[in-house]
């Protein structure tokens, strides 16, 4: 088992086209939801997952409220923009 970043950067790099053709299920709420392994870099690993706006508003309708989709909804809902004048 590896037990340290540097090593496990190493086989990341050494394995990352194979790597990029995974997928990992995460469990949100009471669903699992599964995201692919869409880049291996030195720093990190990044994960995707597109959300259709219908999938949004369907699961929230059917009162998936804890879901990701009712998550970027929210953040989406949520969001302001900030004032440019106060940040100077």
């Amino acid at each position: 088992m590896i037990d340290n970043a540097e090593e496990l950067k190493e086989k990341a790099m050494d394995n990352k086209p194979a790597l990029r053709k995974k997928y990992v299920n995460i469990p949100i709420g009471d669903m699992e939801y599964g995201f692919r392994i869409s880049g291996i870099g030195a720093k990190a690993v990044k994960l995707e997952k597109y959300v259709k706006y219908d999938e949004m508003i369907e699961a929230v309708e059917e009162g998936n409220d804890e879901g990701l989709e009712a998550m970027i909804k929210k953040i989406i809902e949520d969001y302001e923009p900030e004032d440019e004048d106060e940040e100077e």
